[in-house]
C-alpha cells in the first residue's frame, strides 16, 4: 500500500532534500518536487524520473499524499500553504529524514564541521567491509557520484545537521559529534545554547548504542560531563582520548599517515593508518571515522583499507584543475575557522602563493563573525571578495563586498592584495596571469562559488 504513495518535496534541490527524495524513489515510492533552481541535483532527479517543477505553485500538491519541505521554505509558501489547507500531512526535512531511518540501525554525524567528510569516511569503511549500508549525506560522494545510496545491509548513515535543531530529533543508535562552534547565527543566540542542542541530542542515543565525540575541541569536550548514562567513547590527539592519533605525517600525493593508539577497554596500537587527506582536521574525522568502525567489531585491516581508498567528496578540497606549478580548487569552507584550516592546509603542500577567492555567506554568519572572518584569511597572500550570497537573508546592517574590502584592507594594510569584484569578467581576467604566474586558487565559499570556479577552470583551458 505504501507504495503507491505520492510524495512532494519542495525545495528537492536542497543536498539534504533531493538524498531523502533519493532514498524514497528507490523504495518505490512516487516522488515529485519543486525548486525555483534548475541546479545539477534537479537535472539528475529528472534524468532519474522524477517528475521536478520550476516554479511553486497550489496545481503542484494535487493529488500528492505526503508533502516534505525544506528549512529554507517560508511558512507562507503556496504549496506548503495549500497543503495545510487541503490537510495533506506535512514533515519538514528533518522529520522525514527520521522517519526514514527508522528502517534500520542508524549511525548519524554531527558537529559544526567536517559532517560531511566524517559520514564519507564512515560509509567507505562500511562498503569495503561488506556491510552495504543505505547512505544520506550532505555532499557528493565521489566513489558515488551522488549524495545518497540505498543499500541492503542493516545499517544507515546519515549527516546531522545542526543548523536548525532538528537533528535531535533523528532516531541514532551510534551518534557522532565532531566539533561545537558558534554558527548559524540566524538561528542560535550564542554558543551556550548551541551546545545545548548537541546534549538534546547526545541524549537521544539508546543504552545499546553509542557517542563518539571529540576529545580535542573544547566545546565538545566540555559537554560530556552533562551527558548522562550514556556510553561514550572519546577521540583525538590527546592523551585521555579512547582512540587517539599520534605520529601524524603528511607523505606522497597528499597522502597522510598516521598510528592510533587504542586506549578503550585495552592498550593497542595500529601502526601507519593512511588516509589521502591532508590537515589535521582531516585527521580527526579519519579518526572518528576508524573509532565508530572498531566499536561495530569491523576488523582493523578493512578499517585501513576502507580510509586509504577513500576518493573523497565534491567542493572538500576538490582539485579542478592543475598543472606541474599550479592548482585550482574549489572547497565548501564558508565559516571562518574552516576557511583558516583549508588555507593552513594548503600551504603545507605547496610554496606558491595561494589566491583565495571568497563568496561571503549568509549577513548573520559574517556580521556575527567578522573579526574571526578578517583572522581567517592569514594564509592567503591575495583576497577577491565576491558578492554576499544572501541565502535568502535580508541585509539589515548593509553589508557589501565592498565594505568587506576597506576591512581587511584595515586589516592587513599592504601586506596582501585584496580586491572586491563585481562579476566573473574581472575576476577572469586578473586571475588568469595570477594562475599563469605560478599560484594556487583556491574558490571558498557555500553558494555560486562552486560555479564560478568551474567555468574558470574551463576559462583558463
Amino acid at each position: 500500500m505504501f507504495l503507491k504513495q505520492k510524495i512532494h518535496f519542495i525545495g528537492i534541490g536542497g543536498i539534504g532534500m533531493s538524498a531523502i527524495a533519493k532514498i524514497l524513489f528507490q523504495k518505490g515510492f512516487k516522488i515529485s518536487g519543486s525548486d525555483q533552481n534548475e541546479n545539477l541535483i534537479v537535472k539528475e532527479l529528472k534524468r532519474k524520473g522524477v517528475k521536478v517543477f520550476k516554479y511553486h505553485s497550489i496545481s503542484n500538491v494535487d493529488d500528492v499524499d505526503i508533502v516534505v519541505y525544506s528549512s529554507a521554505i517560508k511558512k507562507n509558501n503556496v504549496e506548503l500553504k495549500a497543503a495545510k489547507k487541503r490537510k495533506i500531512p506535512t514533515f519538514s526535512r528533518a522529520m522525514m529524514l527520521a522517519e526514514v531511518m527508522r528502517l534500520k540501525s542508524s549511525i548519524t554525524v554531527a558537529g559544526s564541521h567536517g559532517k560531511t567528510t566524517t559520514t564519507s569516511l564512515i560509509a567507505c569503511i562500511l562498503e569495503n567491509a561488506g556491510l552495504d549500508p543505505t547512505v544520506i549525506n550532505g555532499g557528493i560522494i565521489n566513489s558515488l557520484g551522488a549524495n545518497a545510496k540505498l543499500g541492503d545491509g542493516k545499517f544507515i548513515i546519515a549527516e546531522a545537521d545542526e543548523s536548525d535543531g532538528s537533528f535531535t530529533l533523528l532516531p541514532s543508535t551510534i551518534g557522532v559529534i565532531n566539533n561545537i562552534d558558534l554558527e548559524h547565527l540566524d538561528f542560535y543566540k550564542n554558543i551556550d545554547e548551541i551546545k545545548k542542542v548537541f546534549i538534546k541530542y547526545a541524549e537521544q542515543i539508546p543504552f545499546y548504542g553509542f557517542l563518539c565525540i571529540c576529545n580535542d575541541d573544547k566545546n565538545s569536550k566540555s559537554i560530556i560531563k552533562h551527558i548522562k548514562s550514556k556510553p561514550i567513547i572519546t577521540f583525538g590527539t590527546s592523551e585521555s582520548s579512547d582512540f587517539k592519533a599520534q605520529n601524524i605525517k603528511t607523505i606522497e600525493n597528499s597522502i597522510s599517515s598516521f598510528d592510533v593508539c587504542v586506549n578503550f577497554k585495552l592498550k593497542k596500537t595500529i601502526k601507519n593508518v593512511k588516509v589521502p587527506l591532508i590537515g589535521k582536521h582531516n585527521i580527526l574525522n579519519a579518526l572518528c571515522a576508524f573509532s565508530v568502525c572498531y566499536q561495530l567489531n569491523i576488523p582493523v585491516r578493512k578499517i585501513s583499507e576502507g580510509l586509504i581508498k577513500f576518493s573523497g567528496v565534491k567542493r572538500r578540497f576538490s582539485i579542478l584543475n592543475k598543472n606541474t606549478k599550479s592548482l585550482i580548487i574549489d572547497d565548501y569552507a564558508h565559516h571562518p575557522n574552516e576557511i583558516k584550516t583549508t588555507l593552513e592546509s594548503l600551504k603545507k603542500i605547496t610554496r606558491n602563493k595561494v589566491i583565495a577567492i571568497f563568496e561571503p555567506h549568509r549577513y548573520t554568519r559574517i556580521n556575527g563573525l567578522l573579526n574571526e572572518f578578517l583572522e581567517s584569511f592569514s594564509k592567503a597572500d591575495f583576497i577577491f571578495i565576491l558578492p554576499i550570497y544572501s541565502a535568502g537573508e535580508k541585509n539589515i546592517k548593509k553589508m557589501t563586498n565592498f565594505k568587506l574590502e576597506k576591512l581587511f584592507k584595515k586589516k592587513f594594510k599592504k601586506k596582501k592584495e585584496i580586491k572586491a569584484v563585481e562579476n566573473e569578467d574581472y575576476l577572469f581576467n586578473d586571475l588568469k596571469d595570477l594562475y599563469r604566474n605560478e599560484n594556487n586558487i583556491i574558490f571558498l565559499g557555500a553558494g555560486l562559488s562552486t560555479n564560478i570556479a568551474q567555468r574558470f577552470s574551463i576559462y583558463i583551458k
